[in-house]
């Protein structure tokens, strides 16, 4: 019994499944062409991000001694 009740809802939602999984991962691809399009830009965005990261974990470690 519940096999077939598994069965179903596979069945049921496999399709809005597999389009939302192709539409995330069209938007993914379409992010990492626009990245890769920009010019030195990219690199200063990357290094803030990188700072940022940085950042916070050391104030979390130090806040927490």
């Amino acid at each position: 019994m519940l096999d077939e009740m598994d069965g179903r809802l596979w069945v049921a939602h496999h399709n809005e499944f597999s389009l939302w999984a192709s539409r995330a991962l069209g938007r993914l691809r379409q992010g990492f062409a626009r990245l890769a399009s920009w010019d030195g830009t990219t690199h200063q965005l990357l290094a803030i991000v990188a700072a940022l990261v940085i950042t916070s974990l050391g104030f979390t470690s130090t806040a927490s001694a």
